[in-house]
């Protein structure tokens, strides 16, 4: 292969290798515009497991609802089997 046909290759593919690259980052905002960062649970600004963190958090909220209903629905069986109060 002729040497100029040989670099006129070589940069004609590292040109597309340079062109097909990432853009340059945006900068990160201010951790204080992430109020969600802080919530419980969270240790970081951002991780790649954030829905996970958030599906955790969400659960965590609504457990005293869950256990609630759960008492409630304890004491009413144990009424109608005539068991009393329904405290164990």
């Amino acid at each position: 292969m002729d040497p100029r046909a040989r670099l006129a290759f070589t940069s004609l593919a590292l040109t597309s290798l340079v062109a097909c690259g990432a853009p340059t980052p945006r900068p990160r905002e201010k951790a204080d515009s992430q109020p969600e960062a802080h919530a419980p649970g969270r240790g970081t600004e951002e991780t790649v497991f954030d829905d996970l963190i958030k599906t955790e958090d969400r659960a965590r909220a609504v457990e005293g609802v869950t256990q609630d209903a759960k008492a409630a629905t304890d004491k009413a069986i144990a009424a109608s089997e005539g068991g009393g109060s329904g405290d164990q």
